[in-house]
């Protein structure tokens, strides 16, 4: 059985169990999606904190790489869908509706739906 371990959002604790420890950033940096080493996401397949690495590239805007096993173009993908319950203000999931406007409840900030 695979041991998954998350942290909270602003956390990097979790890299100290990464499978990629030691292992070149340029490997995880390619110059095209298409270009990706199948070795690379294996390796992510079997990490242990997956889950963790991808939560931190898209709650911190991770433009460039492989990160929780997916590239800059698959995370774009979950962005956009994200972006439309998220708060545009402080990436928080916790967003209510109240008539016509969402409204945040971490920070209050509220927007025309």
């Amino acid at each position: 059985m695979r041991t998954v371990i998350t942290m909270h959002r602003d956390d990097t604790e979790w890299q100290r169990w990464a499978e990629c420890r030691g292992i070149s950033r340029d490997r995880f940096f390619p110059e095209y999606d298409w270009a990706v080493d199948p070795a690379i996401i294996a390796m992510c397949d079997r990490c242990p904190v997956r889950e963790a690495c991808l939560e931190f590239a898209l709650n911190t805007d991770q433009e460039f790489g492989i990160w929780g096993g997916l590239t800059e173009w698959q995370r774009q993908q979950i962005t956009m869908t994200r972006s439309r319950v998220r708060c545009p203000d402080c990436r928080s999931s916790s967003v209510i509706e109240e008539g016509r406007f969402e409204v945040c409840l971490s920070c209050g900030l509220s927007w025309p739906v």
